[in-house]
């Protein structure tokens, strides 16, 4: 079963979101963060680990680009990054494979995934 969006059209989906929330809503980055999740939040799918890693994924790494801190004080964060411990944990290769993950994005986004555990769950 493939997913709605593709990859890249979910990468440049939440790089928008963050322009728009910080150019144009003059959001601070946590403000960014909290804005993309709520925007996002039609597309997370139930029946989708995979597509959910990868939006999840691309949130963090796009949020770190921008020099997202998470406060480990914050319930907000607190909730947040239990979500997304909860989502890496549901999902596997083969739902990133599911969800129309190409073999060369493949790579990526396990590098990616990676990155977002080291900087924000460990």
């Amino acid at each position: 079963m493939k997913g709605c969006l593709e990859f890249d059209d979910v990468v440049f989906l939440v790089q928008r979101l963050y322009s728009d929330a910080i150019v144009n809503k003059k959001f601070r980055t946590e403000q960014a963060f909290a804005y993309v999740q709520d925007e996002t939040e039609s597309i997370q799918r139930v029946d989708s680990p995979g597509m959910n890693a990868i939006l999840q994924t691309a949130i963090y790494v796009e949020g770190a680009r921008r020099g997202l801190e998470l406060s480990k004080d914050s319930l907000y964060a607190q909730d947040m990054l239990e979500v997304l411990s909860d989502v890496y944990r549901k999902c596997t290769v083969q739902n990133l494979i599911e969800a129309g993950v190409s073999e060369e994005n493949l790579k990526q986004i396990k590098t990616e995934m990676d990155f977002v555990i080291g900087k924000f769950l460990n």
